[in-house]
């Protein structure tokens, strides 16, 4: 794991200082503290800071290159199946100096171009450059574990692991993308391939840039949507128990190849268990697990996960955040991410991992199961409101008279013109009307939500079958798990910590999305006067299969667990006078309001004492609380700060 940063000429000459380009490169030394490299020429300028992982000799070293630079690679992530690859390239007659994945890419890419991507499984963000045919490629992984901005400026490509890198380097007049910012507000992170700033973009999970003969393209080397079927094929529980727990099995078998320290991550729900417990069933008792949360009542989960731990004999440790810490270590991962956080754990997150690196280097997660395994209930049975409402004369007068006043009070209205409109209504976390009083009269807001709805609507046509429920797990696929793994993987590099995530290989997201929704969600009793919110939690079992599959495994109290999220205590922490000071001094100050992003006398009002515990709808859940909304004016504001 590690940071690439670089330029490749599209028509026009790489001419740079090596002070210049080292100060840019040096932007990334969070990501990659043990080592440094780069390669510059007429053509190329190529930059490494290397987290060493698998063969910790100079032998690992990058730029990797053939003949003297005829051949050069920077790359960032991990090829678990490598040895694999090894041996049919050995059988080719290449000979290999390293113990290193990147050998084996660098002799793979010369060997086979392009196309030996396909047979690729990890997570990975790289450059390759051939200098005999003039032909550059920067690629980023399927499901885009690791990242990869760019910018086309003055006849050249300039890519990093991060913006700030690019800006600095190119010396781009920083433009505040207001598209983005409203995005930011709604879910989190930008729409389509952009960023904070005009002008850079994040290369899409599953695609590579070409730039050949003076020209680039843009081209996809892999179709999530491809693997969702129009009619399922039903193998039976008995096969998808069997396979899933095969791919599981493999999936962190290769997951745990380093020549560092490997932990993993435990937070008492479904997904990291079943992940600690196929771990201690490969390498046996006392491997480190860790766990965070606060000391706040119900902010932490730490009774379940030391019942995991001690079940499984594992060496747990726990840690605690404080309100004064979490704001000061706010700042620093800001500062280190270059753009706004998209959810208040992530400090917690980065918190963690600065433990961890005291002790491992390699830490594996449960991210994506609940994206792959339906296990945002209260949304993914939603598809089941819709269908009622569509059919609503099919339900006895009496069911339907309460279910259109369930519908209203968890929808605002009873009528939608398509699923299209129905998502819309319920993914945001900051709804329009609400982010309209909070952003300033600058935002052509008409516009902007057109944008978003034709964006989303895009990503829905992509299904080619009327299945609401593959066209809701395909976008939470693409997009919303998107934001999750940037957030994962800056959180953990900026410890210096590499995160593994065993769920998203891409053989378990392609044998997930050919998985009959049956086998997701299981509904115990179908009472068709209520809505989701009101019944998923009490009348579906969600990521059945995974249940199913490991109820021998783990604790049968964690197995029976409902899904809870991870909220950090704001309302509490916001109504201490010095941390009220601190958000007060920040979104009042005169830089924010000649800025002009916000409605400063709408935020003004949110900084009451009485109304930072308030929600601002009517389903009092932890995203939908003043507080929540006020942190991500202070996120955004906080960098805004870091670019004047």
């Amino acid at each position: 794991m590690c940071g690439i940063f670089g330029q490749i000429s599209i028509n026009k000459k790489i001419k740079t200082k090596k002070k210049d380009f080292l100060k840019c490169l040096s932007y990334l030394s969070h990501r990659g503290p043990d080592d440094t490299g780069y390669f510059i020429n007429s053509k190329i300028a190529f930059g490494h800071k290397r987290l060493s992982i698998l063969d910790l000799s100079k032998n690992g070293k990058q730029p990797m290159m053939l003949n003297n630079g005829k051949f050069v690679l920077i790359y960032n992530g991990e090829i678990y199946n490598f040895k694999e690859l090894k041996s049919e390239l050995i059988k080719k007659g290449y000979k290999f100096k390293s113990k290193t994945d990147t050998e084996v890419l660098l002799y793979g890419l010369i060997d086979q171009g392009p196309r030996f991507i396909e047979k690729c499984n990890g997570m990975f963000a790289f450059a390759f450059y051939n200098n005999e045919k003039k032909t550059g490629y920067i690629f980023r992984d399927r499901i885009g574990i690791k990242p990869l901005f760019y910018s086309l400026y003055k006849g050249k490509l300039t890519f990093s692991s991060n913006i700030k890198s690019i800006h600095s380097y190119n010396k781009i007049k920083k433009t505040i993308n207001l598209q983005s910012v409203s995005s930011f507000l709604s879910f989190r992170q930008p729409i389509r391939n952009e960023t904070l700033f005009n002008n850079i973009f994040s290369l899409e999970p599953g695609s590579f840039i070409e730039i050949k003969n003076k020209k680039i393209k843009i081209k996809r080397y892999w179709k999530l949507e491809k693997f969702f079927k129009k009619n399922k094929i039903d193998k039976g529980e008995k096969f998808y128990v069997k396979r899933i727990n095969e791919l599981l099995k493999s999936s962190i078998k290769f997951r745990l190849i380093s020549d560092v320290k490997v932990a993993s991550l435990l937070s008492g729900g479904l997904d990291s268990t079943i992940i600690s417990s196929i771990i201690n069933e490969i390498i046996g008792k006392n491997f480190l697990a860790y766990s965070i949360g606060y000391t706040n009542k119900g902010y932490n989960e730490f009774a379940y996960s030391k019942l995991v731990s001690k079940k499984l004999n594992m060496k747990h440790k726990v840690f605690n955040s404080k309100a004064e810490l979490y704001f000061k270590d706010m700042k620093k991962l800001i500062k280190l991410r270059d753009q706004p956080l998209t959810i208040p754990n992530e400090v917690t997150q980065f918190q963690l991992c600065r433990e961890i690196k005291k002790k491992a280097t390699v830490v594996l997660s449960g991210c994506g199961a609940d994206e792959l395994f339906c296990g945002y209930g209260r949304i993914f049975s939603s598809v089941d409101d819709y269908k009622r409402i569509k059919d609503i004369n099919k339900i006895s007068k009496k069911q339907k008279a309460i279910f259109l006043d369930n519908v209203k009070s968890r929808y605002g209205k009873i009528n939608f013109k398509n699923n299209l409109d129905h998502f819309l209504s319920i993914y945001p976390y900051t709804k329009n009307n609400l982010k309209e009083k909070i952003l300033s009269e600058k935002f052509n807001h008409k516009k902007i939500n057109m944008n978003i709805k034709n964006y989303f609507k895009s990503i829905f046509s992509k299904i080619k079958t009327d299945n609401y429920s593959d066209k809701m797990q395909f976008f939470f696929q693409k997009f919303h798990l998107t934001g999750i793994l940037e957030r994962e993987d800056i959180s953990s590099m900026a410890a210096s910590v590499e995160l593994r995530v065993p769920f998203l290989d891409h053989r378990i997201v392609e044998f997930a999305a050919s998985l009959p929704l049956k086998y997701k969600i299981k509904t115990i009793k179908n009472d068709l006067s209520l809505t989701s919110d009101k019944t998923s939690e009490i009348n579906d079992i969600n990521k059945y299969i995974l249940r199913k599959t490991y109820k021998d495994k783990i604790p049968k109290e964690i197995l029976q667990r409902k899904k809870v999220g991870f909220p950090v205590p704001l309302h509490d922490w916001m109504k201490k006078k010095h941390i009220r000071k601190i958000i007060f001094s920040t979104l009042l100050s005169k830089k924010c309001k000649r800025r002009g992003i916000f409605n400063h006398d709408f935020i003004k009002k949110q900084l009451d004492n009485n109304k930072i515990s308030k929600f601002v709808g009517d389903s009092r859940i932890y995203q939908d609380s003043i507080a929540a909304k006020l942190w991500m004016c202070f996120n955004l504001e906080s960098f805004f700060k870091n670019h004047d």
